[in-house]
């Protein structure tokens, strides 16, 4: 087995890529069938070039300059820097970072003072990202292996399980409501749970409990974190279990060593992971007094506020990854739900997550069991109703195509150093073009 690490630099971004001389096991093991590895494009009939072209390409993105309503008309980069990897059929031909994990020292408006050179970091293909709604996918797969072990039922109401919920109009409504956001609850809590409002964390949790219902339950789609801060407390109820320790006893199964959630908030470097997280944003010149009293930038904690307020840990934000610990995870989905030998959802299951529940409400609410489907802002040209997907607020995505099985990632930190300064949707767009080149298909490109 023989890897490559190297440096490249292009257009003032450093590079680095992890390039294999042939197909080794992800894993110091003898090679499963049904786990990543390492390989090259021609190995699994996909063209070189392109995934060549697309490393220099995305770097550009690193770049300050005006990109029109992308970035509200600033001169700013979409993004500091971020980590990359396309595998299909099993096998990894991309894995790269570029750019800056660690890059700003302060935020005024568009205007940011960079760091010394000796204390910015570059991005490394180990680096680990704040997933912000990418939490979502495992609260996901975590209910989903509760309807395996018969404990909840996807048609069943929330109240059979949570009977405090059934409160302000909020007695129909249904599991698959909430992982389908077509509950009715509005986009978020009506005073942030970080507030001082709420003293405790038992008063937050009766705050998620007591919320009111913004639209009829099935009525309409309208994409909610409350959704999933009740699906936490629901899968919490039924295992007696909380819910990092939830989703630790699967993700542990596959592997998965790099990704987890900072229960308490433990800031700096006293959290064992920090040197290798990424520094997200200088919240307090955003949100002013009311950001959540802790040190600035925000790096190591979850840079959503209602998810700190929650201890760090809750069902719609709060988990930290690697883009190699979680296309384990995505490699899970596409072989329909095992890896590395062990069963981690039921094949059923996983053809939950493919079946646009969300029909009737149009093509932008297409949605499996936690996944959107055939997104082209998250997946570009390789959308389709079998490209199952994700975004995540601080500059995360992730791609799980069954129709041509593949999956794709880009990890950034996109908000650092400030929310307001760009969206990365086209970074996401752009990969999703590459990727479809490289499976030999003519694409119109976004930029």
């Amino acid at each position: 087995m023989t890897f490559i690490t190297r440096n490249i630099s292009t257009v003032g971004a450093v590079i680095v890529a992890i390039l294999a001389s042939a197909a080794p096991s992800l894993e110091n093991s003898t090679y499963q069938q049904d786990v990543l590895r390492y390989g090259t494009p021609e190995s699994v009939g996909m063209l070189p070039e392109p995934l060549r072209d697309m490393v220099a390409n995305l770097t550009h993105f690193t770049e300050a300059r005006n990109w029109g309503a992308k970035t509200s008309n600033q001169v700013v980069p979409i993004e500091p820097g971020g980590t990359t990897l396309v595998a299909h059929n099993g096998v990894i031909v991309s894995h790269f970072a570029f750019g800056k994990r660690n890059l700003w020292a302060s935020v005024n408006g568009s205007t940011g003072v960079m760091l010394p050179p000796s204390e910015r970091e570059d991005a490394t293909i180990d680096t680990i990202y704040d997933m912000a709604s990418l939490t979502k996918l495992y609260t996901t797969v975590a209910g989903l292996r509760c309807i395996d072990q018969g404990l909840i039922s996807l048609n069943g109401t929330v109240t059979t399980y949570l009977p405090t919920f059934g409160t302000n109009g909020k007695e129909n409504i249904t599991i698959l409501e909430l992982m389908t956001h077509t509950s009715g609850f509005p986009a978020d809590p009506a005073i942030g749970l970080w507030m001082p409002q709420y003293p405790t964390y038992e008063s937050r949790i009766e705050q998620i409990l007591n919320e009111t219902l913004q639209n009829e339950p099935g009525a309409a789609y309208l994409y909610s974190d409350l959704n999933y801060m009740t699906l936490m407390l629901v899968i919490e109820a039924v295992t007696r279990k909380r819910l990092d320790d939830v989703i630790g006893e699967y993700t542990s199964m596959m592997g998965m060593a790099d990704t987890f959630f900072n229960r308490g908030n433990a800031e700096g470097v006293e959290f064992p992971f920090y040197g290798r997280m990424a520094t997200e944003e200088f919240q307090s010149t955003v949100l002013g007094d009311a950001e959540p009293q802790r040190p600035q930038p925000v790096r190591g904690t979850v840079h959503d506020e209602n998810a700190w307020g929650l201890n760090g840990v809750s069902g719609h934000a709060g988990l930290f990854s690697t883009v190699l610990d979680t296309a384990r995870f995505c490699q899970m989905i596409l072989n329909n739900g095992t890896y590395g030998g062990e069963r981690i959802l039921s094949e059923q299951a996983v053809d939950l997550i493919f079946t646009n529940f969300n029909a009737r409400f149009g093509a932008a609410a297409a949605h499996g069991v936690g996944f959107e489907l055939n997104q082209y802002y998250t997946a570009g040209p390789m959308a389709n109703l079998l490209a199952a997907s994700h975004t995540g607020y601080t500059g995360t995505s992730v791609v799980v195509d069954r129709a041509s099985n593949t999956l794709f990632l880009h990890f950034a930190n996109r908000v650092h150093p400030s929310r307001n300064w760009s969206s990365n949707n086209i970074v996401r767009e752009t990969l999703g073009a590459w990727v479809a080149t490289a499976l030999g298909r003519d694409v119109v490109f976004p930029l």
